[in-house]
Protein backbone atom coordinates (compact mmCIF):
# COMPACT_ATOMS: atom_id res chain seq x y z
CA UNK A 1 0.00 0.00 0.00
CA UNK A 2 2.74 2.47 -0.83
CA UNK A 3 3.15 5.03 -3.56
CA UNK A 4 6.40 3.43 -4.69
CA UNK A 5 6.42 1.90 -8.15
CA UNK A 6 6.87 -1.84 -8.36
CA UNK A 7 10.31 -2.89 -9.56
CA UNK A 8 10.20 -5.32 -12.43
CA UNK A 9 13.02 -7.86 -12.41
CA UNK A 10 14.51 -8.16 -15.87
CA UNK A 11 17.16 -10.80 -15.14
CA UNK A 12 18.45 -12.38 -12.00
CA UNK A 13 21.93 -13.81 -11.75
CA UNK A 14 23.78 -15.95 -9.26
CA UNK A 15 27.34 -17.14 -8.93
CA UNK A 16 27.87 -20.52 -10.50
CA UNK A 17 30.22 -23.30 -9.39
CA UNK A 18 33.05 -21.77 -11.43
CA UNK A 19 32.62 -18.35 -9.74
CA UNK A 20 31.11 -16.65 -12.78
CA UNK A 21 27.74 -14.94 -12.83
CA UNK A 22 25.04 -16.94 -14.55
CA UNK A 23 21.46 -15.97 -15.39
CA UNK A 24 19.06 -18.02 -13.27
CA UNK A 25 15.48 -19.00 -14.05
CA UNK A 26 14.43 -19.27 -10.41
CA UNK A 27 14.37 -16.52 -7.82
CA UNK A 28 17.14 -16.53 -5.21
CA UNK A 29 16.03 -15.01 -1.90
CA UNK A 30 18.39 -14.29 0.97
CA UNK A 31 18.05 -12.65 4.33
CA UNK A 32 20.48 -11.08 6.77
CA UNK A 33 19.64 -14.04 8.99
CA UNK A 34 21.37 -16.26 6.41
CA UNK A 35 24.59 -14.45 7.32
CA UNK A 36 24.15 -14.71 11.10
CA UNK A 37 22.54 -11.32 11.79
CA UNK A 38 19.86 -10.97 14.45
CA UNK A 39 16.74 -9.55 12.79
CA UNK A 40 13.96 -8.01 14.85
CA UNK A 41 10.60 -9.12 13.42
CA UNK A 42 8.40 -7.07 15.78
CA UNK A 43 5.82 -4.84 14.15
CA UNK A 44 6.89 -1.21 14.43
CA UNK A 45 4.75 1.90 14.36
CA UNK A 46 5.29 3.85 11.20
CA UNK A 47 6.92 7.24 11.67
CA UNK A 48 4.25 8.51 9.31
CA UNK A 49 1.61 7.54 11.89
CA UNK A 50 3.21 9.67 14.61
CA UNK A 51 1.57 13.00 15.48
CA UNK A 52 2.74 16.04 13.58
CA UNK A 53 2.39 19.78 14.01
CA UNK A 54 -0.54 21.54 12.36
CA UNK A 55 1.74 24.08 10.68
CA UNK A 56 5.41 24.96 10.35
CA UNK A 57 6.92 26.55 13.46
CA UNK A 58 4.07 25.53 15.79
CA UNK A 59 4.63 22.52 18.05
CA UNK A 60 1.06 21.58 18.95
CA UNK A 61 1.65 17.84 19.03
CA UNK A 62 0.16 15.97 22.01
CA UNK A 63 2.49 15.41 24.95
CA UNK A 64 4.13 11.98 25.04
CA UNK A 65 4.46 10.27 28.39
CA UNK A 66 8.08 9.58 29.30
CA UNK A 67 8.71 5.93 30.05
CA UNK A 68 11.36 4.57 32.38
CA UNK A 69 14.97 4.74 31.28
CA UNK A 70 15.28 0.99 30.84
CA UNK A 71 18.71 0.20 29.41
CA UNK A 72 19.36 3.85 28.59
CA UNK A 73 21.27 6.10 30.93
CA UNK A 74 22.61 9.63 30.83
CA UNK A 75 26.01 10.46 29.40
CA UNK A 76 26.82 12.99 32.10
CA UNK A 77 26.40 12.74 35.87
CA UNK A 78 23.75 14.80 37.65
CA UNK A 79 25.90 17.29 39.56
CA UNK A 80 25.70 20.71 41.11
CA UNK A 81 27.13 23.56 39.03
CA UNK A 82 30.08 24.09 41.36
CA UNK A 83 30.82 20.40 42.01
CA UNK A 84 34.37 19.25 41.24
CA UNK A 85 36.12 15.94 40.80
CA UNK A 86 38.90 14.83 43.18
CA UNK A 87 41.44 16.28 40.75
CA UNK A 88 39.69 19.68 40.75
CA UNK A 89 38.06 19.40 37.30
CA UNK A 90 34.48 20.48 36.63
CA UNK A 91 32.33 17.40 37.43
CA UNK A 92 29.35 18.48 35.30
CA UNK A 93 31.40 18.41 32.09
CA UNK A 94 32.79 14.93 32.63
CA UNK A 95 31.33 12.13 30.49
CA UNK A 96 30.53 8.98 32.46
CA UNK A 97 31.84 6.73 29.71
CA UNK A 98 35.33 8.21 29.21
CA UNK A 99 38.23 5.87 29.59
Amino acid sequence: MSDRPEIEIQRQTAFGDDGQLEVTETSVETSLEDFGADVDHRDRDSRLDQPEASEFGVDDRPEVEQTSEGDQSTLFADTDEDQQTLTGDDAAARCLFEE
